[in-house]
């Protein structure tokens, strides 16, 4: 008989790639990570899958609402072992774009308190009522993911990690 221990060192991997963007017209954020909680909720306790839907769901969303070439592809990778849950999305970018979610990242990860400038971005949202711009926030705050993001142009390449531990 197979322990929960033993089910907790499994190795996961998937990688899908989608082209051309302008071709994907259903919420494919909810059916991946909806599939990808599944399943990882086969092997590992049931707060870790439920973190794989909801980065793949902010991610896969970011780069749909900003992909810059419905004509390209969007990729996502996942890997969970007994150590980590690595989410990354690849999409196109111009420079630019790159540069303002590179910006976005690199505050939110130097911030000394996270939850203040959740709090902060509410308020400021809120007072202009301004759509969006606390997903990767809330991913740091609330589901204490580690964010990194990379260009390789054309391809913006955000990743996001999460330390399992304790959930085992």
């Amino acid at each position: 008989m197979i322990t929960e221990e033993e089910l907790h060192k499994t190795n996961i991997s998937f990688s899908y790639t989608i082209s051309p963007v302008k071709n994907i017209i259903c919420d494919l954020s909810a059916i991946v990570g909806d599939f990808c909680e599944e399943a990882i909720g086969s092997f590992y306790p049931r707060n870790v899958s439920k973190k794989a839907n909801i980065v793949i769901t902010e991610l896969l969303n970011n780069a749909l609402e900003n992909c810059n070439d419905s004509d390209s592809k969007i990729g996502l990778k996942l890997h969970v072992d007994e150590g980590n849950l690595i989410v990354r999305v690849v999409n196109p970018v111009d420079k630019e774009q790159y540069e303002s979610v590179r910006a976005h990242i690199d505050r939110i990860n130097s911030v000394d308190n996270i939850r203040t400038l959740l709090r902060e971005t509410i308020l400021e949202r809120r007072k202009d009522r301004l759509k969006g711009g606390l997903g990767l926030i809330r991913l740091v705050a609330e589901n204490k993911f580690k964010l990194s993001v990379d260009y390789k142009k054309p391809f913006l390449i955000v990743e996001s990690q999460y330390v399992l531990g304790g959930e085992n």
